[in-house]
């Protein structure tokens, strides 16, 4: 390990009594064999996973960053070959591929790659806490970058690879390095949930005529707004002309047929801090237990599908056309992942014939 990251918790000012003792029932957690991943020990402590990051819980040894996070992520060009992780409840996304130039204005962010490799939009402002991480593992050390919201919820994860350039890590790391390293973080309790108006309130004959006359799908989070509607209420206010609702379990026919037969595709997912998205073709889909997942050699998907519980075809108008969209829900109302076919400008016929398909499913194995 490198030493900018041998830090024991024996012989530095990190182990206060609090660290210390939450290290401890990690490791005690860990020898149970309760919990393994780290997003789910931190669940099983009553802990965020950004407070067990902190901790150093397990063998793992952290370095804080400070919070110009703009300025990081404008930096990452610098590192080469990654792979970035964003994540979700009910998604994992990875992706491996080389960052563009980011641009960043005010709280937001973009990350857009000719090559379609990274692609990001970020919530710069929803940014709290940054780590520079170095973890042992069976064939070495891993090195990341791994960023936390408020509540200490993991917003976005960069993995060094083999190709990284970790000279350049190692810069960025001391650049951004945070003066304190020690007082505890404090992480926020979960943000309001937003109120929305009843069905009845709702006047859907005003609802329907904008969702028509929208010309591009980005006017629709403001439409959403401006009726004080979720997505999926609107989708439901708007007639199935407009949205339909399928079972989720079809989207295990979607991911198979589109790898099967080369129709490329982009798939979203997000959190509260990041968005990443994949576009291209797809090959090996497969289901393990609970997950289904798409293992390809830069792009991995993993959907819990126990978690989607709602999955609709929603269709959007824009100039060049109607956009197709398959979106997937959790009980709560948040989004799980987004599908949409990769195109230039009118939708691809092949990619609207699958998603529309899945109301359908005998169309999809056709």
């Amino acid at each position: 390990m490198h030493a900018m990251f041998d830090i024991s918790p024996k012989d530095t000012p990190l182990a206060t009594p609090f660290l210390t003792d939450l290290a401890r029932k990690y490791q005690v957690l860990q020898e149970s064999g309760t919990a393994v991943r780290r997003r789910d020990a931190a669940y099983a402590l009553g802990c965020s996973e950004a407070e067990l990051v902190d901790a150093q819980a397990g063998e793992l040894r952290r370095i804080r960053l400070d919070a110009r996070f703009g300025e990081q992520i404008e930096a990452f060009h610098r590192l080469g070959y990654l792979m970035t992780l964003t994540r979700n409840e009910a998604a994992v996304h990875e992706r491996k591929g080389s960052y563009p130039p980011a641009r960043i204005n005010g709280p937001m962010g973009l990350v857009i790659s000719k090559g379609r490799k990274i692609d990001l939009r970020i919530i710069v402002g929803r940014w709290r806490f940054g780590f520079a991480v170095a973890e042992p593992v069976k064939d070495g050390v891993r090195y990341s970058l791994q960023f936390f919201d408020a509540q200490g919820d993991a917003v976005q994860k960069i993995f060094l690879q083999p190709e990284s350039d970790f000279d350049a890590y190692l810069a960025l790391v001391d650049e951004f390095r945070a003066d304190d390293q020690t007082t505890p973080l404090a992480v926020e309790d979960g943000p309001e949930e937003t109120a929305y108006a009843r069905d009845a309130e709702v006047d859907t004959a005003a609802l329907a005529r904008e969702w028509d006359e929208m010309t591009d799908v980005h006017q629709f989070r403001g439409m959403l707004e401006r009726h004080g509607v979720s997505r999926q209420q609107a989708f439901r206010l708007v007639g199935p002309t407009r949205a339909e609702p399928f079972a989720p379990a079809g989207v295990t026919a979607l991911l198979e047929q589109a790898a099967d037969r080369g129709v490329p595709i982009m798939c979203f997912v997000g959190n509260r801090g990041n968005i990443q998205i994949h576009s291209g073709a797809i090959s090996r889909v497969k289901t393990m237990g609970p997950w289904l997942n798409v293992l390809d050699p830069e792009f991995n998907l993993h959907l819990q599908m126990d978690k989607v519980t709602h999955a609709w075809v929603v269709r959007k108008p824009s100039r060049d056309g109607i956009i197709t969209s398959i979106e997937l829900y959790m009980e709560n109302g948040d989004t799980a992942a987004q599908f949409f076919g990769v195109r230039t400008r009118e939708e691809d016929p092949e990619w609207r014939g699958l998603a529309e398909s899945m109301l359908n499913p005998e169309r999809a194995c056709a």
